[in-house]
């Protein structure tokens, strides 16, 4: 059986990727930490309250094919990372005042693959400025 309580917490998909595609996805709540919740607040698909709930469950993705840049990714030397090739992910996680304790005001992520560090592909399809990071800017467009 179904329980009546859901627990709603934050979430970080880091890194979600293949030989063709890669992605980075938060999934905030407007409350901190794990809460207990139940109805509306959980979000419950069945009920059609999926975006009415305390969390954000598609999450706020930077995939740089969907972005616009298809040959920033993939197998093969004709992209700006070869997959085929070993490469080091790096997440950053900024915050408003550079402090470990700051509010998080950007998840920002690039690459290093033989030897050249290679920034994470700009947003193009959201126009001019949307930048290649995650912020409550790039996640409102």
């Amino acid at each position: 059986p179904v329980g009546h309580f859901g627990s709603c917490c934050a979430e970080m998909d880091i890194w979600e990727a293949n030989s063709m595609a890669t992605a980075y996805t938060p999934h905030p709540c407007s409350q901190p930490g794990s809460t207990k919740c139940d109805g509306t607040a959980c979000g419950d698909n069945a009920k059609g309250e999926r975006y009415m709930g305390i969390c954000d469950k598609d999450g706020c993705d930077f995939n740089s094919y969907r972005m616009g840049e298809k040959g920033f990714y993939g197998n093969g030397a004709d992209f700006a990372l070869d997959t085929s090739k070993p490469m080091t992910v790096v997440t950053q996680f900024l915050t408003h005042d550079g402090t470990d304790e700051g509010d998080l005001s950007e998840v920002r992520r690039f690459y290093v693959q033989d030897g050249k560090v290679v920034p994470n592909s700009v947003a193009t399809i959201l126009g001019a400025g949307a930048g290649n990071s995650i912020t409550d800017d790039f996640c409102s467009k």
